[in-house]
């Protein structure tokens, strides 16, 4: 059974959806507002943390801080690369360095690293990632298209291949047709009991943030509510839930 920190994660074991709320800074205080909201893991991206905040030491302290809270959840690290949507314009050895440096410093539930990333340095945050227990999210991210349902396919399978715990495909669907594709695709997957993240992103692909995760997919993401969305068409976390909360579908054996 697959965990991030205590959350379980799987089509059939989750009573619902599993809500990250993205974190920009090193706030205990916003940290609290996304649980009230309705999040149930953070995600702290370290690539949108003001440069003072990205010092390791000061991480590690606040992810302890976190741990110690009567509200605390569970954390996932990423530190997103530019051209993948991320605010990380260093080199790749330093921008992975930094997760890797993270990861042997404080104690995070999870860790995000692009597909992308160059195979040496990824392969050395998945083993990292399996030395302390906790799931690696792969991440594919299309802000312009949509790949076909056989390039999708391949993609997860390299992800699973690789060591990668949880598939993670962010795209942008064009027609209605694309996002039905890509909603029928994580129903498959999350039904044959793969962890799978589907985030349908820009004007057609905004809805699949609140309705692939009632088909399988195993996270959806949301800003802090006060806060900017971090990708195109993301809702905050206060959305997320109460739209969650009101279209639920009913766990069924089938």
């Amino acid at each position: 059974m697959e965990k991030i920190g205590e959350v379980e994660l799987g089509f059939q074991r989750r009573p619902a959806p599993v809500i990250v709320g993205v974190l920009k800074r090193l706030s205990i205080q916003e940290a609290k507002r996304a649980r009230e909201s309705g999040a149930n893991v953070i995600e702290l991206r370290i690539d949108l943390l003001e440069e003072e905040e990205r010092d390791i030491e000061r991480v590690k302290e606040f992810v302890a801080m976190l741990k110690k809270s009567l509200f605390f959840m569970p954390v996932i690290v990423t530190n997103r690369k530019k051209e993948e949507g991320g605010s990380f314009t260093g080199s790749e050895a330093q921008r992975i360095g930094m997760l890797i440096s993270i990861l042997e410093t404080a104690e995070v539930d999870a860790v995000d690293i692009e597909f992308f990333s160059p195979t040496e340095l990824k392969k050395a945050i998945i083993e990292k990632a399996k030395s302390l227990h906790i799931p690696a999210i792969l991440s594919f991210h299309d802000f312009k298209g949509m790949p076909s349902r056989e390039d999708i396919l391949r993609i997860i399978a390299s992800i699973y291949e690789g060591g990668g715990s949880i598939a993670k495909i962010a795209v942008t669907p064009k027609t209605p047709s694309d996002a039905l594709l890509l909603l029928n695709l994580t129903h498959k997957l999350s039904s044959e009991g793969k962890l799978l993240v589907t985030v349908g992103m820009g004007p057609v692909g905004r809805h699949l943030r609140v309705i692939a995760p009632l088909y399988g997919s195993a996270l959806t993401y949301g800003f802090i509510e006060g806060e900017e969305e971090v990708a195109p068409g993301q809702f905050s976390v206060n959305e997320l839930r109460s739209i969650i909360n009101k279209i639920q579908i009913p766990r069924l054996n089938s």
